[in-house]
């Protein structure tokens, strides 16, 4: 929605509630068109009674004659997601005001930068009037799913991050050596792990003994890097273990495989989710984009069938560019990384993927830092590669077409000069 529509939504018969959402206690004013207070301050708890909100808007409503109602918040964690749901069943607008425009323009507001949760109550209603509002991303169920499910997943990795980092201290304190021939998600070292061998254990076994335990399960395992194992562990510089050190690698290690698997599950579930979005199956048609990837994306923007134009999403990423010119100075242009973060970091990685995995992408690149006549760095050439694509995409899901790598080629600036 552009800035004139959003003005244009705010007519001589709204009414605006503003709410400072805290985890309880929420504070709300209201303000008509033109900004000007025209009810009390009201106070009330979040976590017991919404009731309390509801009826002071039709009181107002009743003293002012007013009937449009529409309510406006800071998204503040997870907190406004239960009044946003109560004042939907109740067929109310709501509108969200983002952070940033607050604190900019909280000093604005009386000259003072004090912070209080009236004040800044009254100031969200205040810029709602002036139309700076956003609206809440509408998911139905399929990709409020997607939305939950993704989170799990990314939940889960930074688990298995957590708990290969456990593991590599491990290592670092008891076995420093062991890294130096198997990583940690390799298959061979897994007997280590489950059979809790200590380096001071592995010294007192005959070689032939290690080596039956390392093939035991794993018939492909080199006998060359188990007997090179075996011979560091007896020149180990590692510290000297205590009653918990084997039993915390087992847990660990299990805890790993579980992770990884419950990681598989997930990924799964959401690949059959995202397999019913017709525009989700076009991409990941070309080379380099993976169902995850998408996945990630579709997550963070909603159903992209909502959105007008690339543009759109590139501004919700943050990728949009931004520069500061005045006069006869001209300011270099950046991303302004006001946006979405897990989107901008999606679209990254799979910009990075694009320029390994498909070859029109990597022709694009290899123009952008090497052939153009202002050649771009190669991260200002990704934030290109993703501007592309994002295009390309919405044009999958407006055109309901399918990917087309001459057609790209042919609209894009490899052949011809930009």
């Amino acid at each position: 929605m552009r800035v004139n529509e959003k003005i244009e939504k705010i007519t001589e018969n709204t009414i605006i509630c503003g709410i400072d959402v805290g985890k309880i206690n929420c504070c709300a004013r209201f303000c008509n068109f033109r900004g000007l207070e025209v009810y009390k301050k009201v106070w009330f708890d979040r976590t017991k009674d919404l009731d309390v909100i509801g009826a002071h808007i039709t009181a107002a409503c009743h003293l002012t004659g007013l009937n449009n109602v529409i309510v406006a918040f800071e998204p503040t964690g997870h907190y406004w997601l239960n009044i946003d749901k109560y004042f939907k069943d109740n067929e109310i607008e709501t509108v969200l005001m983002p952070t940033q425009t607050v604190k900019q323009e909280k000093g604005v507001h009386d000259g003072e930068m004090i912070k209080s949760d009236p004040k800044d109550a009254i100031l969200i209603a205040r810029l709602t009037s002036e139309g700076k509002y956003v609206k809440p991303i509408e998911r139905n169920e399929l990709y409020q799913d997607i939305y939950s499910g993704y989170s799990e997943y990314e939940d889960i990795n930074k688990e298995i991050n957590r708990t290969i980092n456990k593991i590599h201290v491990w290592n670092d304190k008891y076995f420093p050596e062991l890294e130096h021939v198997y990583k940690v998600n390799s298959v061979a070292i897994k007997a280590i792990y489950e059979n809790q061998l200590l380096p001071n254990e592995i010294e007192g076994m005959s070689e032939e003994e290690f080596v039956q335990i390392m093939t035991e399960n794993n018939h492909y395992a080199k006998i060359s890097a188990i007997k090179k194992i075996y011979e560091l562990a007896k020149k180990t510089s590692g510290v000297t273990p205590d009653a918990f050190t084997k039993k915390n690698i087992k847990r660990l290690y299990e805890r790993y495989q579980e992770l990884l698997k419950e990681l598989e599950e997930i990924k799964k579930e959401l690949i059959e989710l995202a397999s019913q979005i017709d525009y989700v199956e076009e991409a990941v048609k070309i080379s380099g984009v993976s169902y995850i990837s998408v996945i990630g994306i579709i997550a963070e923007t909603g159903d992209l069938n909502h959105y007008e134009h690339a543009k759109q999403v590139l501004k919700m990423s943050g990728l949009s560019l931004k520069e500061t010119s005045s006069g006869q100075k001209k300011g270099k242009r950046h991303i302004s990384k006001r946006g979405r973060a897990k989107l901008r970091r999606n679209l990254k990685q799979t910009g990075i993927s694009l320029v390994r995995n498909n070859s029109f992408f990597l022709q694009l690149h290899n123009y952008y830092t090497t052939q153009r006549e202002n050649k771009l760095s190669k991260l200002i050439s990704i934030n290109a590669i993703i501007r592309k694509f994002v295009y390309i995409l919405m044009a999958l899901v407006k055109n309901k077409d399918s990917y087309n790598e001459e057609k790209a080629i042919r609209e894009s600036c490899i052949l011809s000069s930009c």
